[in-house]
Formats: C-alpha cells, structure tokens, sequence
C-alpha cells in the first residue's frame, strides 16, 4: 500500500512537471533574497505653482516604492504614496511653498534606505525673472575692469552696487566717483546702488551707530550723494559691527529707509552669512535678519568667504553651507528680497599667505604650473595644488561656472528673489553662460 502511494505521488509530480514546466523556477528561491538598494537619481520636473512630477531610477529587485514628503524643512516626514512605478504627479500643493523629498524601494525581504533628499518650491518658477545684481569696483582713474564686464553683459544684468563710498565715525563719506558706470548703467535701464562701507572697521561702526547725530549725518550724505550722481539707491555694506551694536545697526537701517524712501530711493544691505541666529555671535550678532528685511528692499547674503585669507584653506562657498544658510535665511526674510552672494573668484593659500585670482586668473595659474583641476564632491567645486619653485606647498581652491550652476539650482529651488555677484571683471564667459542658461535669461 506505502509503495502504492509513493508511486502515485510520483507520477502526480511527473505530471505536473509536463503540464507546467516552470513550476520548479517559480518556486525557487529568490536568487535576489535580499532588501533592495535605494533608489537613486530622484528628480523633479513639470514644477507648477500646484504640482509636480517625481522620478527615480528604478531598485534591482524591488516590487514598489514608498514616497515620503516634508515641509518646509528636511524634517517631519509623511509617507504620500506606496507605488509600483518610479514616477509620480504630487498634486494639490501650494504656492509658493518648498517641499522635501525621498523615495525608499522595498520587496519581500524589507525597505531600502532613503534615497537622496531633494527639495523644490512651488510657484510657477519658469515663469519668474531672476534679478542678478554685480558689484562693480573703479579702484583708480581709467580703471575699465567692471565698465567693461557691464557693456558685456547688459542684457543680463538688472543691478548694480558700485563700491564706492566708505564712511568714517562721524558720518562723512569718501571715495571715487565711476561717472561712466553710472551713467551708461542708467542709460540701459540698470538700476545703480552707492555702495557703502566701514572698512570692516568696528570701532567705525560703534561710534557711528551709538550716535544719533552722526547717523543723521551719514544718511545726508548719502541721500546727497545719490542725488549729485545719479544713482537710484543704496547698498549698506558695514562689516565687523560689533555684536552689542545690533540694535543701533537696525535703528540706523530703519531711519535710512524712512528717509530715503519717502524720496523715491531703494534700500539694499548686504549681511555676513549664518546659518542661525546668535545675537552675542563675534562676526554676525549684529545682523538681525527678520528686523532687517523690514528696513531693506533687498538683502544679498554673503555667501562666500566659508574659507578666507588668513585662515585654512578650503572651499569659497560649500554648496552644503550654502543652502544651510538659505534655509535659515528664507525662514526670516522674504524670499521676494533675498539675493544670494555668488564669487567669481578664488584663493592660492600657501603656508604664509593667500592671494586672490578672478576665475580665468585661476585657470591661468593651473596652466602655468603644470596643474590639473580636480572636483570635490563634498563642496561641489574645484581645487588643485601644486609646489612652487621654491618648494612651497600650495592649494586653490576656486568657484568657476560647473560650481556656480549648483547655487543657480538653489536660487530656483528656494525660488529666491536673485543673485549678487562679487565682483564684475572678475568673472569669465561661461559664468555668465551658467547664469544665462539656469535663469532663462
């Protein structure tokens, strides 16, 4: 009876075989037994004021993916979909609002790791006008360096700061006068800022803003200087203001705004860049963000300088530094009066000293030591070394165009109002290629 049986068992098995071939591999393990890896190249397009389209590269092994999304921050995330394919239409989203993105991929064995994070801001972005503003020096007498870069460049540029003008304890103001940058800036329909300074001097500030009369005075002669030559603003650009001055720095901003805007004149402040505020902080205390987008048309964040003469060596402007100081930046000012700092230049440190190029400086020096430019992938710009001929160790590190199209990505991603470059002759013609190309210019 037993070998009866083991008989029939087997010719079922035989059977079904001959009946359905595969029935073996459709029970065979997995060869794939394991959590599929996450998803990689998660992008955005088709971004409208409500909605937009998410894509991701698909997961080996993978039966569907879960998406999650946050805002405004990178933070507090919610599960929005659990989906078979590596695309989505995200509809019913707000205007003018950012939102955070990932994508985990997952089978029977679990769930992925995140994908990359990304972020987008609603509000019919393709449609908006980036401003870009250049600041523009005339260090001397027949000085053509940014005249030049703004005859180039006139139908992409909306601004310009010219350094002008530094004021000292008191009030009054000096410096030499670019007519003809004025002039044919006017004559094109860009619209001109004086700019001015302290020379990064604070005991400047502190007897200047600790005194009613001797700010009075400073806002006089500016608004006498606008006047005398033309310009249709200001660009306030006082560094190093002691961290105790904080409030005498807002009420000067506010008295200047009240003053020259009941003349017709904008108000503009450039701002060290932070990534939080800190009232007693030594560089950037004084800066209250929130107070001084009140007084203030625009506001540039100076984002460069991360890594400065005098100090180590490093990157101008880490695209990861960058956008932690947007982030905290947009959660105070307007994001309609923000213009983001962007460098056209670079640094050559070496054991004792660092000296400043404009990009194709830069590129020059590579050629002329035989250096080959790499790619930092944490930064997201360039850098080379290379030993002088005395023996000297050196590293540059540098923001070219390639650098410069991942802050435009933030610009647009955190729909800020534009862009303020430092400076005007500095820059090359693919930077303007970059700014051209990201801003539909």
């Amino acid at each position: 009876m037993n070998c009866c049986k083991k008989l029939f068992m087997i010719l079922v098995v035989i059977a079904v075989l001959i009946l359905n071939p595969n029935y073996i591999l459709a029970k065979s393990p997995n060869k794939s037994s394991s959590v599929p890896i996450a998803p990689t190249l998660l992008t955005y397009s088709n971004l409208t004021s409500s909605e937009a389209t998410l894509n991701w590269t698909s997961s080996y092994s993978a039966v569907g993916y879960k998406l999650y999304r946050a805002t405004p921050y990178d933070s507090n995330y919610t599960l929005i979909a659990t989906l078979t394919t590596n695309s989505y239409k995200n509809v019913s989203l707000k205007p003018n609002t950012t939102y955070w993105y990932f994508v985990k991929a997952y089978n029977s064995y679990g769930t992925s790791l995140d994908s990359k994070h990304i972020s987008l801001t609603t509000s019919g972005l393709s449609t908006s006008k980036k401003l870009v503003l250049g600041y523009t020096t005339y260090y001397y007498s027949g000085d053509t360096s940014s005249y030049n870069s703004m005859v180039s460049n006139t139908s992409t540029l909306d601004e310009v700061a010219t350094n002008t003008y530094t004021t000292d304890s008191y009030g009054n103001i000096s410096g030499l006068v670019p007519l003809n940058q004025i002039t044919y800036a006017n004559s094109y329909g860009i619209k001109t800022f004086a700019m001015i300074t302290n020379n990064f001097d604070g005991a400047i500030g502190k007897t200047l803003l600790e005194s009613s009369s001797n700010r009075t005075r400073l806002i006089t002669n500016i608004s006498n200087a606008l006047k005398t030559n033309g310009y249709k603003g200001v660009n306030i650009d006082l560094e190093a203001i002691y961290y105790y001055d904080r409030t005498y720095l807002t009420t000067f901003m506010n008295e200047l705004y009240n003053t020259l805007h009941t003349q017709g004149f904008y108000v503009t402040i450039a701002v060290p860049a932070k990534t939080s505020d800190s009232s007693s902080a030594s560089w950037s205390g004084a800066y209250d963000y929130a107070a001084l987008s009140n007084a203030s048309d625009q506001i540039v964040l100076m984002t460069y300088d991360e890594h400065y003469p005098g100090g180590t060596y490093g990157s101008i402007a880490s695209i990861g530094w960058v956008e932690n100081v947007i982030k905290y930046a947009s959660s105070v000012i307007p994001r309609g009066k923000i213009l983001l700092g962007t460098a056209a230049y670079g640094y050559d440190w070496s054991s004792s000293t660092a000296k400043a190029y404009g990009i194709s400086g830069i590129y020059n020096l590579a050629l002329t030591t035989g250096s080959t430019i790499n790619w930092d992938y944490i930064s997201q710009t360039p850098y080379f070394n290379y030993i002088s001929s005395t023996g000297i160790s050196h590293s540059v590190w540098f923001e070219n165009a390639q650098s410069l199209n991942y802050k435009l990505n933030l610009v647009n991603s955190y729909n800020l109002s534009g862009i303020a470059i430092w400076r005007l002759g500095l820059e090359n013609t693919d930077y303007w290629t970059s700014i051209k190309t990201k801003f539909n210019r």
